[in-house]
Parts: structure tokens; C-alpha cells; sequence
């Protein structure tokens, strides 16, 4: 099952407020592995193309959304759609909208008080997404142009987009299957979730109760990006189903890797891959099924 994710229209059309197609080399990579949808808040309210500058005016401390030329307020108008729009989105897996929009921006949209501009905000619809659907990943092209950001936005919608999976056809062999599989990968983003969802998968309580429970612990688990001492803790964990099977020589070499890592010197995709090979030498099958190795195609590694 591929990922459902939401897509601002302009990425693939030309209904920007000028005309334009906004073309991202993440965006054009991301859509090939993934079912899209998309969404243009400012022309499903009926707004043309070209159409007049929107910006976000704070009166009174609230954000409204207005025409400025015409001095329009659409907010109104905007919060209705965007109720009842993003109920056909429910059941995504992600959402990545335009920065700087006043729609659409994801905490990249200037906001002006007394007509000079006074910060960054939320546009009025990515908002409503934040609000409505807060477990669902939400970024914009800019934001995720950083690494790490990128990353916990992948995670988390590949993660999410196999939970759905698991939730269309719940069976309790495979609710064990999907626990032990993302073991590693909840370990590092919350070791509190995965005690947590651990005990509730061993529980004995009516089945449906339980998978509805497990969802809702496993989109909180991962609300947080995970720090290096997290992930570091888990390499070493991983280490540990195969360091007797390793020479003297590999083991140094292995925590040699770690102290590199843990000072910004060597990537955690390099320690990865030096644990996969490990585990396809000494044929551990267990530490090839964790998700936590390659949590999103390796394609989609910028």
C-alpha cells in the first residue's frame, strides 16, 4: 500500500495566485512513491487564476485572511471549505503544502499588524489541517528542505501509511508482525510508547478495543523528533543481537562509528548499513525485518 499523501496544487498546475508551477526536486521524488491528492484552497473557494494578492492581517489578535487590493476578508469563507474539505482527508498519510502561502504555509506565511509585517504564522488553511488532523505529518517544501525535518516527515508518513494497512484488515497475528517489526523504530522515537504498546499487544482484551488502542498509541509515539542519544541507543541495542558473533577488530571499529556519530562526524545512514551487512553475514534475520534500518525507500534519501 502506498502512502496517501496531499499535495498543494501548484506543485503539478499552474493555479498559484500569479500563474505559476512550483516545481521542488523532493516533491517530483516523493510523488512516485506515493498515491497523491491534491488541494488549492484559494481556487476551490473560487478564486481565478491570476488572481489578486491574499495576506494574513491580525486584528485583535486574530489572523484574517484578506484580499488586499480589495480589502475582501475571505476567512470566513476559507474556514467553512477547509471543514469540510479535510474530511475527505482523514484517512492521509501526510500533507505537504506551499510555503509562505497565506493558505497554505506551514509556520512560513508572513502575518502584518497595522500593515507592517510582524512574523510567521500558520496559513489559515494549514491550520485547520494542524488543528483538525494533528497526528496526521504536515510539512511545506521549505521546511523539509532540511534533513532532519525531512526525515521525521518520511518516517512518520511511511510508518502511518503501513498502520492503515494493518487497520483495513486487523488480525492479531499481524498486529504482533507490524509490533515486532517497528520494535526498533518506536524504541528510538519513544521508549515510553513502546512499553506502552508492548503490553497492550500481549493484553488479553477483545480484539477491535485493542487495535483501536494501538493506534492511537503508535501516531503519539512519534509526535517528537528523536535525539542522536536516541538513536545511538538503539544502534547499540541492534549491536547487541550480534556482537559476540563479531571479531574484536569489528567492535571497535563499530564504536569507533558511534563516537563519530554522536559528534556530528558520520552519518547514521553509514551506521545502518554497516549493521545490515553485519546481520546478512551472521544471517539475523530479525534485525533485517526492523523498519527502523529503512524506515522510507532509500530513493528519497536527498
Amino acid at each position: 500500500m502506498k502512502p496517501k499523501v496531499v499535495f498543494s496544487r501548484c506543485f503539478s498546475e499552474p493555479v498559484r495566485y500569479n500563474g505559476e508551477v512550483i516545481r521542488d526536486d523532493f516533491v517530483d521524488r516523493l510523488k512516485k512513491f506515493v498515491e497523491p491528492l491534491y488541494v488549492c484552497p484559494e481556487t476551490e473557494i473560487g478564486l481565478g487564476v491570476p488572481r489578486k494578492m491574499l495576506v494574513l492581517m491580525e486584528e485583535e489578535g486574530e489572523k484574517r485572511l484578506v484580499q488586499l487590493e480589495t480589502k475582501i476578508d475571505l476567512t470566513e469563507k476559507m474556514r467553512v471549505y477547509g471543514n469540510e474539505k479535510l474530511k475527505d482527508f482523514e484517512k492521509v498519510d501526510g500533507f505537504i503544502l506551499k510555503a509562505k502561502s497565506p493558505s497554505c504555509g506551514v509556520n512560513t506565511s508572513k502575518f502584518y499588524r497595522k500593515g507592517v509585517i510582524a512574523g510567521r504564522t500558520y496559513g489559515l488553511f494549514a491550520n485547520l489541517v494542524k488543528e483538525r488532523l494533528s497526528h496526521i505529518p504536515l510539512g511545506d517544501e521549505a521546511k523539509l528542505r532540511d534533513k532532519s525535518e525531512r526525515e521525521h516527515f518520511l518516517t512518520k508518513v511511511f510508518a502511518f501509511s503501513e498502520l492503515r494497512g494493518l487497520m483495513n484488515d486487523p488480525r492479531p497475528d499481524e498486529l504482533v508482525k507490524f509490533h515486532t517489526r517497528y520494535k526498533y523504530l518506536l524504541m528510538t522515537y519513544s521508549q515510553k510508547s513502546l512499553k506502552e504498546l508492548g503490553q497492550l499487544v500481549a493484553t488479553n482484551m477483545p480484539f477491535h478495543e485493542k487495535v483501536k488502542k494501538y493506534k492511537v498509541g503508535f501516531y503519539r509515539a512519534f509526535l517528537r523528533k528523536p535525539s542522536i542519544k536516541r538513536h545511538t541507543n538503539t544502534l547499540m541495542h541492534l549491536m547487541g543481537h550480534i556482537s559476540k558473533k563479531m571479531s574484536p577488530k569489528e567492535r571497535t571499529h563499530f564504536l569507533s562509528l558511534i563516537g563519530r556519530y554522536r559528534e556530528g562526524r558520520v552519518g547514521l545512514k553509514t551506521i545502518k548499513e554497516l549493521i545490515k551487512s553485519l546481520a546478512y553475514r551472521f544471517d539475523n534475520e530479525y534485525i533485517l525485518l526492523q523498519k527502523y534500518l529503512e524506515p522510507y525507500p532509500e530513493e528519497l534519501d536527498l
